[in-house]
């Protein structure tokens, strides 16, 4: 681990990398039981499904962030209780693509100055969807970054279901509000492409719209992330995804020295 990521943990919970294949596998049974049995996803490939793990080519290329409940016992099944996918430029060069490149136009960030950092398939155990949890892997995200200067962080954001009418509100909210431009300027690509702006400006209710928006990404859009201009729909998923885009050099600096100060204690 790094100088940073191995000072995140408490008395109840650490935050590291996968050390070995079956805490990978552990993670993948969790993100199974979450995105499969929780959420409706389905897999085209029927090896998911037998063998109850969210697992594709990308993970080999990957760094597995998981949090760790310390009071758990030996098994990572049982102790494993949160996963993020990070993917560096590196990873995403021996893959040959980016995963989030199959909905959006990111080829773009292999160019970008600097490190760049693919997030995806973040989710936590259902019974420790706490503010502790929440804020330890994202104080262990932090640490991560720091140890590896990333300088962009991309990722997809994701609602719950397919029906954009259900979130009116909130994507248009999005839309007047955190679109990227220049650029990092994101458009969603194919048949799967829909737009935000499902309201008037004049419609929309800022409020409605909060509580319509998933927590994880109102965690990225208070730390200064903007998001692309349209969504992409995931129908194997049962959702549709936004694209997450922000820059450290725009990362509110509250939100910088508040992580530096809990990683270096």
């Amino acid at each position: 681990m790094g100088k940073y990521l191995d000072r995140v943990q408490n008395d109840k919970i650490q935050i590291r990398l996968v050390k070995n294949k079956e805490e990978l596998v552990a993670a993948q049974k969790l993100r199974y039981k979450i995105f499969f049995e929780e959420c409706g996803a389905t897999s085209s490939n029927p090896q998911v499904e037998i063998e109850k793990r969210d697992f594709d080519e990308f993970d080999d290329f990957c760094d597995h962030l998981i949090a760790i409940d310390k009071n758990a016992g030996d098994n990572p099944e049982d102790y494993i209780i949160g996963t993020y996918r990070l993917m560096r430029k590196d990873g995403a060069k021996k893959c040959g693509k980016w995963y989030s490149q199959t909905e959006f136009e990111v080829e773009k960030f292999n160019d970008y100055e600097g490190e760049v950092l693919e997030l995806g398939r973040s989710c936590v155990a259902q019974n420790h969807r706490t503010k502790l949890v929440m804020q330890m892997l994202w104080n262990g995200l932090a640490a991560y970054m720091f140890d590896y200067d990333i300088k962009l962080m991309f990722g997809c954001g994701s609602f719950h279901g397919t029906d954009l009418n259900e979130y009116k509100q909130a994507l248009s909210y999005l839309h007047y509000n955190f679109i990227t431009s220049g650029k990092l300027d994101i458009s969603a690509k194919g048949e799967n492409k829909r737009a935000m702006d499902l309201l008037p400006k004049e419609e929309v209710d800022d409020k409605k719209a909060l509580l319509e928006i998933p927590t994880m990404i109102k965690g990225y859009l208070r730390a200064g992330a903007k998001i692309g201009n349209s969504v992409w729909i995931d129908w194997d998923f049962n959702c549709f995804d936004v694209c997450i885009i922000f820059e450290m050099k725009d990362l509110r600096a509250k939100y910088l020295k508040h992580y530096e100060n809990e990683i270096k204690k």
